[in-house]
Order: C-alpha cells, then structure tokens, then sequence
C-alpha cells in the first residue's frame, strides 16, 4: 500500500525520481512513526487515495498535464496535495496527479491530530497543561490496541509518557487482572505475571501494575480475577478508589465494597469480615486457596474447613458447602484446591465451634452497589483522578512516576505509565499533573494504580516476545502484588470451528522479502477476492536465480493464535506455476514450525488449502510468516502472481 508500491509500475523514468522523493520523505519521519487504517503516514502527506474505478494518472510538468497510465481498481496512493486547477487534482507525489472524479476514486483524510504527530511544523506542537509535547510516536500493538509515546519538556525538564488505547468495541479484546505467583502472598515483577498468564485463555497483548500492596505482598483492595473475589477491601470507603470490569463487560471505576455473610445449618447468619486477609481479634475470615497454602493464623482460635463447594464468591448470590472439619485451637489449616477455610478468633471462633461435620454451610455475599454485582475483574488503587468528567485537585506534594487508569466517554480504556526520578529521562508527575494530563488524554474518570519504582508497562513487541516498555525508577521492574492484563480473546461462537486471521478487507499492512529472487512484492487489492471485495495479491519473479528462491508475506501486525488450532487454512488462487507453498510458525517458546500447504501449485483458479500444525507447538503460537511460496529447482524457475484470502486457525 502507498506511493512507493504503486509508483514502481508507472515507467523506469518516473520511478527513479518517485522513489527519490520517497525515500527523503520516509527518512524525514525519524522515530515518530504514526500508523493509520494499516499505513504509514509521512511528512507532508494529507490522506490517501484508492482508485475505484480505472481512471488515468498524470504527469504535470510546466503547466502541461501528461498522460502516464491507467490506474486500476484497487491501487491506493498517500496523497500530499490537492489542487483546485484541471477540475480538481489529487497529488500522490513526484509530480503525478489523479482527478477528482465521483465514483472513481476515494478520497480519506486521517485525524487532525495524527498529522500533527507526522507534521509538527505545519500543525503546531502540541501544548498540555505539564507542557509542549516535543516528540510523539504511535504503533499499533494489536487490532484494537493502540500505543503512544510521548516526550513533553515541562518546568522542571522531561516527562516521558506512555499509553495504550484499548478498543472496548473488539470483542476479541479484554481486560483481566493478574495475580502475582497466583496467591496474595508474596511479590512478581509484571513481566513475570504477564508470562505466566500467557496462553492460559488468550495472548497477553500488555500490562501495568496494580494496586498498592503491604509488606506481606498482598493487594490492599478489592481484587476480583474471573468473576472470583480474591481478597476484600482494606482501605476505608472515603480513601480508595476500584477499577472493574462489569458483567456486561464495560469498564467502571467507583468505591465498592462486599457484605459477607454465613450461616451454619439452621443457626443465625454471622458476619465474615473479609476474604484472605489476616485475622484480627473477634474476626471471621474466609480463606481460599488464593491466598497461600494455609491459613497463617495462630493457635488462638477455631477453623472450618468447608469442601463440595457450589457456586462462585461473586457480590451476587449464595455459595453452599459441607463442612469437613473443625479444628479448635490449631490455626494454619492447610488450603486445597475446591475447599475453603473459615477461621474465627474470640467471638468469631465462639460462633464456629457450633459447626460439625456433615453441617450445609451457606456464604450469602451482596456488593452495597448493585452495578458491581456480578463484576468480572477488579482491583484497587488510591486516588479518583478524574470523575464524571471533571478533573480533581489535591493538596499532595510529590512529583514521582505514576501508572493511571482511564476511560473515555465512548468506554473505551486508557492505560497511562509516566516515568520520573530520572532527571536526564523523566522527572516524573504531581498528582495534580496527572489528573489534568488524563482529562486533556479523553478520560472522564479515572484513577491512579501504584507508582513509584512499581510504575511498569509491558508490552508484545513485533517479535511476538512481551518486554517492559518503559523505564522503572529503580533501575529494573520492581516486584509488585497484582496487575492489569489486556488479553487477545479466541471467539468462537455457536460451536464454529474456525478462527478467521485475516480476511483482507481491513486495512492490515503486509510486506514480502524476496530471497534468491528478482522481485516479491505483496499487496492488498480488488483485482481477485473469494469472499468480500478484497485478497492478498503476491508476486514474485524467481527467473535466472540459483539455489532456493523465495517471496515470503508477512504482516507487520504480528498474528497470534490464542490456543492450539490443528490447521491453518486458506484460499489460494494459484498461477500453475508448480511452486512449493508454506508457512512459518514460532511457538511460546520461540520455536519455529514449517507447515506445508502444497509441495506443488498446479492450479489455475481458487482452492482451499490446510497445513497441519504440530501438536506439540507451545503457547501463544504466533503465525510469523504465513506465505512462504518457494522453489528450489532451477530448472522451474518462473514469474507469476497468486492470492490468498480467508486466512483461518481451525481447531476441533
């Protein structure tokens, strides 16, 4: 897609001077590399062209207009001017034109403010309450998940800042949270939490930290992962602030709290005063196997153990189980998966010693908001930065590193990571400059995560590999309780056995390497589709090379498979070229797999092709190279073209 692709087939004297221009202009973008609808926009460039119908390109020179080609349906060109003269004339460069004729071309223009990003002179920089934003770069993480990256020079010197923009339209998109080692206990760096979630239900796409935690390691709040209450709230009501995820699925921001009850038989209900904290005098917790391998508690009182437990510990309904065991004047009951532990001290453990084996335990647990009942994912934070639009103010000194978490008046979520205590880097934030840089980023609520040297984000890179993106005060990822996972989600619904990759019809950008090879080129176009209006066109040209030639079609948006598929398949419109056609995997451990489609393309038309995937293939499995069309037989060297389309996981 774009100038360059499309100007190579104009004539070898245009394309020299095209190319030059090009490539001065791609140069010119630096590191500020701003992607939009699957393309890359440069200085200068205002939107971009795709040709509907076959209409001519020209060539002005001196006020004359040249007829150069006919474009055809499908070819898309960055634009850079628009000129009211012959009837109105789109610019794509080097001196060519294509008039603006309805019906014929399609014209899109990106936001204002990515151009601003790619041209900062003509657009101004941008100016936020912390100061001027000197340098901006964005990338697309995923379909749906967007990366930013700014550097602002402030009063007090450099701010760095990152954020990702997460799309709550993509159904295939969530947000979980993560628990460091699986238990409350005890600290993990955010890389080592986003790994080990990885390829449990889906591909961790990022993360930042979470809540604030204790010298114990456990979260201070509320902490909800899958639907489960994995620890209560500490913090009075007036002081914390909680992030969820709705049972619809929308993101909230608020200060709820849960009310536990238990009855034993046909006795009086009694007060649980929170879940898989430590016990304090006159208390009844309850523990569950989140919380460590045992109870940690003293001798000084009584424990439950509860097993055949029935139902979730969600705000919204009643759990029931049958007591096990009653264990007076022990404490540190073991905990084991599918059982939980009722522990009491003083009055607490009064109410307990009634229980006996056989008992019907009944856990009623009811949010004071009847918007959480049922919430997905929670978990805590400290300060309300923003609320119902309006951008709050503190009496806090301190300018340090800050993680946020926002959402916009369309749902969507923002993450925010701003990195201080590093003078020649990033000085980091008041709360204040904050809250006003998460309303002037769109939030209309939002909330501050833990900060300090706990400030991290973690982010897929291209390789498919998930790395810290930025840089933590202490000088490496500190250890922390819990964190915010966004998670690539499988959707197969009404039993579908399928999971479409890429259908062509989105703007995703591809490329093509060519080995041993006179050219590879790839491109999306209308020229053939099987479904929809759109496939992927690659050509190649292997003529007079020696040794095995090549043209491999990647996408530049990695593609990943969140669980095991047992083949990938796809239409392919093949030349009767008799090539060798395959694809590339590497698996969650790195590994790559070569998988075969077909040893010989001996058709002429569509066709649907399966390559077999290794059954032994680790989680997440990325599709690094999905075409790989090759051949090694000098005899059977050849140009041509084929297309793909419909490119699918299968799993049964």
């Amino acid at each position: 897609m774009g100038t360059a692709k499309s100007i190579i087939r104009i004539g070898v004297g245009a394309v020299l001077a095209a190319w030059t221009a090009l490539q001065a202009t791609e140069a010119d973008a630096g590191a500020n590399i701003v992607y939009w609808e699957g393309m890359r926009l440069v200085p200068g460039q205002i939107g971009k062209l795709e040709i509907v119908k076959p209409i001519n390109l020209w060539k002005r020179e001196n006020g004359t207009m040249t007829f150069v080609r006919v474009l055809e349906p499908g070819e898309q060109y960055r634009v850079y001017s628009y000129d009211e003269a012959f009837g109105g004339q789109y610019g794509v460069g080097g001196g060519y034109y294509v008039t603006n004729i309805k019906g014929h071309v399609l014209y899109k223009t990106p936001s204002r403010e990515k151009l601003k990003l790619v041209n900062p002179g003509r657009y101004g920089a941008k100016q936020l309450a912390v100061g001027t934003v000197v340098k901006e770069a964005l990338a697309r993480v995923a379909p749906g998940v967007e990366k930013e990256e700014m550097e602002i020079v402030s009063v007090r010197g450099k701010q760095h800042v990152y954020k990702l923009d997460i799309d709550a339209a993509n159904e295939k998109l969530a947000i979980e949270t993560a628990l460091s080692n699986d238990q409350v206990l005890g600290i993990e760096p955010v890389l080592q939490q986003a790994k080990r979630y990885d390829g449990r239900d889906g591909i961790v796409l990022a993360a930042v930290n979470g809540d604030y935690f204790k010298e114990d390691g456990s979260p201070t709040d509320l902490m909800v992962h899958r639907g489960e209450i994995v620890m209560t709230n500490t913090t009075p009501a007036a002081e914390r602030t909680i992030f969820g995820i709705g049972a619809d699925g929308k993101p909230m921001i608020g200060n709820p709290d849960v009310q536990i009850r238990v009855q034993m038989g046909q006795g009086s209900p009694y007060p649980i005063d929170g879940i898989n904290k430590p016990r304090r005098a006159h208390q009844l917790i309850l523990y569950t196997p989140y919380f460590a391998a045992s109870t940690k508690t003293n001798a000084l009182g009584t424990e439950v153990v509860l097993t055949n437990v029935q139902g979730v510990l969600n705000g919204n309904g009643t759990v029931t189980a049958t007591v096990k065991k009653v264990a007076v004047s022990q404490g540190d009951e073991p905990l084991q998966p599918g059982e939980l532990v009722l522990s009491g001290h003083g009055r607490a453990s009064d109410y307990l010693r009634q229980a006996k084996a056989g008992d019907t335990v009944q856990i009623s647990l009811q949010y004071d908001q009847p918007e959480w009942s049922g919430v997905k994912e929670a978990l805590g934070g400290r300060y309300r930065l923003v609320a119902g639009g309006q951008v709050q103010s503190f009496a806090i000194a301190g300018a340090h590193p800050r993680t946020a978490v926002g959402i916009d008046r369309d749902g969507n979520v923002m993450l925010v990571v701003v990195d201080g205590r590093q003078p020649a880097h990033s000085q980091g934030m008041t709360l204040n400059e904050m809250a006003k840089l998460m309303g002037e980023l769109g939030a209309v609520d939002a909330m501050t995560l833990d900060g300090g040297g706990s400030s991290t984000l973690v982010v897929r890179q291209p390789n498919g590999q998930l790395k810290v993106e930025n840089k933590p005060s202490d000088g490496f990822p500190r250890p922390v309780a819990n964190a915010l996972l966004v998670v690539y989600k499988e959707t197969q619904e009404n039993g579908d056995s399928e999971e479409v990759l890429d259908d062509f019809e989105t703007e995703s950008k591809w490329k093509a390497a060519g080995v041993n090879a006179v050219g590879a080129a790839v491109e999306r176009t209308m020229e053939k589709a099987k479904d929809g209006t759109k496939a992927l066109k690659i050509s190649y040209d292997f003529r007079g090379m020696l040794g095995t030639s090549g043209v491999y079609a990647s996408r530049e948006e990695a593609i990943w498979i969140s669980k095991r598929p047992q083949a990938i398949g796809m239409w392919v419109y093949g030349d009767g070229s008799g090539h060798w056609l395959r694809a590339q995997l590497r698996d969650g451990r790195g590994r790559r797999f070569w998988i075969d489609f077909a040893r010989h393309v001996d058709w002429v038309g569509w066709k649907y092709v399966q390559a077999a995937v290794p059954s032994d293939v680790a989680l997440p499995l990325m599709l690094e190279t999905p075409v790989r069309y090759m051949e090694t037989d000098a005899g059977r060297k050849s140009a041509g073209v084929i297309y793909i389309d419909g490119l699918r996981a299968i799993f049964r």
